[in-house]
């Protein structure tokens, strides 16, 4: 069997970016999106999505390379390789893109397409991802509704009711206007944690600069950072995550320790050099490699290893389509222990429109494991087609 062709198809919408003043839902990445197809000469294909600078993207997975090596683009180096051999193939996409790549746009291009080998693999064995990573260990995880801060208490207990009557028995309130004003943060969290009560688990991402998303500014000081766990636990936040820059690991080392909230971090991490030294340090109560971003399964797999080794929890950051979340679950169901499953509950028209079947919750605010072959997620071949935007466009 040989591969193909590597496709990225670029999706375009009209929505951006946002979060509320009232309990209204959030939004994310709405008006670009990339995915990314691998093909193969019997007839099997992989799909992934890709956290990533889309337009960007495009050049580096089918754009045009150089002869010299490391400066090749993805599908020159894949094409008439076998897809079954996924980790020689991971290393080989690193090796070829490593002047231009090694970390950004070029791993995450990297993850998503060891995501679709992983998929070509486990049809060709005719089982599903989390058979062939040594088995499916759980069959529902529960799911935490994942979204953005909203900017009023009022907003916060309006959504925080919402995401009840849905049934989800955890949140996680992120970025949005959070770190703009310390007094409205902890009345945020406050408002948040009264609305879910005391049996719900409510999780926080401050976002690893103080001033949110909106306005970026300077990461905070390590003192605001340790005063930032100490208050989040008189509301039994369970944990708190990515609150420190990403390239401070002896921040996190050193706060984790003090920290009487557990810490949570990684989705800004890629590669399995970068995830040792982050776990090594022990940085971590809960580390959160995104697939889409880490490196996709061949290093997710390992730092699964890493975490069972460390007795560390592995919840996968997961903020993005279905796709994601498929890949997501299959790794987790494999885990010895699966605490949760990020929920994305503020995807845009163009996000959640790329599965045909969304995942669901059931009455106990667990989503099932899906027991089919590859991920379970079906793409909706109808909507991709009607939201897609010429690659040339954009080269």
């Amino acid at each position: 069997m040989k591969i193909t062709r590597i496709e990225p198809i670029l999706l375009k919408g009209d929505q951006k970016y946002t979060s509320s003043t009232s309990g209204a839902e959030a939004t994310d990445n709405g008006d670009w999106q990339l995915l990314v197809r691998v093909e193969t000469d019997e007839g099997f294909e992989g799909w992934s999505d890709a956290e990533t600078l889309a337009p960007a993207a495009v050049a580096i997975i089918a754009g045009q390379g150089m002869g010299t090596l490391g400066f090749r683009t993805l599908s020159d180096i894949l094409v008439g390789e076998n897809p079954l051999d996924v980790e020689r193939l991971w290393d080989k996409l690193y090796v070829g893109s490593a002047y231009y790549g090694r970390r950004g746009i070029a791993m995450q291009c990297i993850s998503a397409i060891d995501l679709c080998l992983w998929s070509i693999r486990a049809q060709v064995a005719g089982m599903s991802i989390a058979q062939l990573l040594g088995g499916r260990r759980h069959d529902r995880v529960m799911a935490y509704a994942s979204t953005l801060f909203r900017s009023t208490p009022e907003g916060m207990a309006e959504a925080a009711r919402g995401y009840i009557d849905k049934g989800f028995k955890a949140v996680k309130f992120g970025w949005g206007v959070f770190g703009e004003d310390k007094g409205r943060d902890r009345e945020l969290v406050a408002a948040a944690r009264e609305a879910l009560g005391p049996d719900r688990h409510l999780l926080v991402d401050p976002g690893w600069y103080p001033a949110g998303w909106s306005k970026p500014g300077p990461s905070r000081s390590r003192r605001e950072a340790l005063e930032l766990c100490e208050w989040l636990a008189d509301f039994q936040v369970g944990w708190i995550e990515d609150f420190i820059h990403p390239e401070r690991t002896r921040e996190y080392a050193e706060i984790r320790p003090l920290s009487p909230t557990p810490v949570a971090a990684g989705e800004q991490l890629s590669t399995i050099w970068e995830f040792e030294r982050f776990i090594g340090d022990g940085c971590v109560d809960v580390i959160q490699p995104d697939l889409t971003r880490c490196g996709g399964l061949t290093v997710a797999r390992r730092v699964a290893e890493m975490a069972v080794s460390a007795n560390i929890d592995l919840v996968p950051h997961s903020w993005l389509t279905h796709l994601l979340t498929g890949y997501s679950l299959q790794l987790i169901a494999s885990l010895p222990r699966a605490p949760f499953l990020e929920f994305n509950v503020s995807q845009s028209k163009l996000t959640g429109g790329v599965a045909i079947s969304p995942f669901k919750l059931d009455t106990n605010g667990m989503v099932a494991v899906p027991d089919g072959v590859g991920t379970g997620v079906e793409v909706d071949r109808d909507f991709v087609a009607a939201h897609r935007i010429e690659t040339g466009s954009v080269l």
